[in-house]
């Protein structure tokens, strides 16, 4: 079967091959709640106030008292985008008396570091 472009579309036995490869090189495929994890970080990363919060974090801990005066916003936009960021394992919070603080997991955040900075 061809398309008016020219393009073969590929059979289901082709098909077969390439889920089966893909399956292969990426076994996370398979296991849903793996697939739904890294579907959750990569979320947590796909959000432009996201990505400043995250920045902010780099450089010191902070309540959500103190994102949301860095940041000028609403704090009920800046806690779904915090809660969005625990779901995808990017942040951590603790209690520190009466306020939540949230830490940034730098180790596993460290190698996209270079494509924020230069904004590639």
């Amino acid at each position: 079967m061809s398309c008016r472009t020219g393009w073969e579309i590929k059979s289901s036995n082709v098909m077969q091959r390439i889920i089966a490869g893909a399956k292969e090189e990426f076994p996370l495929m398979d296991v849903a709640e793996k697939l739904e994890s890294k579907a959750a970080f990569f979320k947590a990363l796909g959000d432009e106030t996201r990505l400043k919060i995250m920045t902010l974090l780099w450089f010191e801990d902070l309540c959500m008292c103190e994102i949301v005066d860095g940041l000028s916003g609403a704090s009920s936009t800046i806690s779904h985008h915090l809660k969005i960021m625990e779901k995808g394992k990017l942040i951590k919070s603790r209690r520190e008396g009466k306020f939540t603080v949230y830490s940034l997991d730098k180790e596993k955040l460290a190698p996209l570091i270079p494509y924020l900075k230069e904004g590639v």
